[in-house]
């Protein structure tokens, strides 16, 4: 009997395991809205010009008006994001869709820089130009309900919340503005504080 329910607590745990893992791959490869201009390059169309709807890491709206075929390879390249292969899966009058094709590593390094992207404006971030562009490095302004100004470097960024680096340390649950959002300060950091972002009106809970 005991027998039975260490194999069955070790079956539980690995469930346990794959479905985080499964939540994870969610998360990394959930589909942004972005619009970016940028220029595209097939065998069929030469280069012509696009502009990017929405992106993860697996793959890309995009809306062009260069006639694709499904399963044709396209390159394209768009600011901040940079090259990008992949295989044309669905293909329209106004644009087409392609699953990407990258290692690993690129599709890390990818999911990195939509997130940056994602977040700089919406939080009013200023990217400093004079600095090696890195997902995550920014100048933020942020307002306290009392009406206290911080101004922050921003260490960590997510579709969810964000990491700041500064000497103040607003109590717990605090309403923070940052640009356009608003969010609650979440924990203290050794070097600041993190803030989860309160979901947009009408987001499903």
């Amino acid at each position: 009997m005991a027998q039975t329910t260490d194999v069955s607590g070790r079956l539980d745990r690995r469930k346990i395991k794959i479905a985080a893992r499964g939540a994870e791959e969610r998360r990394r490869h959930r589909r942004v809205r972005l619009s970016i201009p940028g220029r595209a390059l097939c065998a069929s169309q030469g280069e012509f010009v696009c502009r990017l709807i929405d992106i993860s890491p697996g793959g890309v709206r995009v809306a062009a008006q260069a006639p694709l075929a499904r399963g044709e390879r396209v390159v394209m390249m768009f600011d901040g994001l940079g090259r990008m292969e992949g295989e044309v899966v669905r293909a329209g009058k106004g644009g087409f869709a392609a699953r990407l094709t990258a290692t690993q590593r690129k599709r890390d390094r990818l999911a990195d820089a939509i997130t940056w992207r994602f977040n700089m404006a919406r939080l009013g971030l200023k990217e400093d130009r004079t600095a090696p562009r890195k997902p995550g490095r920014g100048r933020a302004t942020l307002s306290l309900r009392d009406g206290v100004i911080i101004q922050a470097d921003v260490t960590d960024v997510s579709v969810t919340g964000a990491a700041f680096a500064c000497l103040e340390r607003p109590r717990i649950g605090e309403t923070v503005r940052v640009g356009g959002m608003t969010g609650r300060v979440a924990r203290w950091l050794d070097t600041g504080f993190a803030v989860h972002f309160d979901p947009p009106p009408g987001a499903p809970d």
